[in-house]
């Protein structure tokens, strides 16, 4: 018995919503009292954007739920743009060199985002949150897979494993990035200061 069903990216829809959010939240500043800064807001829309791919990415797209005694799928894709996320989500998911270095590079800014967006100080604290995250991203895309609301696996085996240890590399490396820029443009500040003063 063949399943016919559809394959939703979610990035075009979720993107329309995040611009409704951010027309709302522009026009609300004419009545709050106090305005966000800049920084904060083009920091929080695109984190907002990033987490929206990176489950788009991780996840493969949504599909409505199936009938598990249906042994083939057909996909009707509503693939009409964004379609580069779909092509990132074969590159993870297959096994090779280039995937590992895709799934590091993947959750870079998801360290930077973390770190940036909730101010840790503590690297033991930043990089907890980045495992757990990770773990979270995974159990959710072992739980829809197993479901039928993605066309991800439903099993968990040595490949996930090594992709999720390089997820968590990755989000590291985003807290180490921000954590060496922020202490060199500390130090560059501190120099140039000290060249006036004498």
């Amino acid at each position: 018995m063949h399943s016919t069903y559809v394959l939703y990216n979610i990035v075009p829809l979720a993107f329309l919503i995040l611009l409704v959010y951010i027309f709302i939240d522009v026009l609300l500043d004419y009545f709050r009292k106090v305005e966000k800064s800049a920084k904060k807001r083009v920091m929080l829309y695109s984190s907002i954007f990033y987490v929206i791919s990176l489950v788009q990415i991780k996840l493969g797209g949504f599909t409505l739920p199936q009938n598990p005694a249906d042994n083939i799928r057909r996909f009707i894709s509503t693939n009409d743009w964004f379609g580069i996320f779909d092509t990132m989500h074969f590159n993870i998911s297959i096994w090779s060199y280039s995937a590992l270095f895709y799934n590091v590079i993947l959750f870079v800014p998801f360290g930077i985002f973390l770190l940036l967006l909730f101010n840790l100080k503590s690297n033991k604290k930043a990089i907890s949150m980045v495992i757990l995250g990770c773990l979270v991203i995974d159990v959710a895309r072992l739980l829809l897979g197993w479901s039928g609301f993605t066309i991800t696996i439903s099993n968990f085996g040595n490949k996930d494993i090594i992709y999720l240890l390089f997820n968590v590399l990755g989000g590291v490396l985003g807290i180490f990035l921000v954590k060496y820029a922020v202490n060199y443009i500390h130090s560059y500040k501190l120099n140039n200061q000290t060249k006036i003063e004498e």
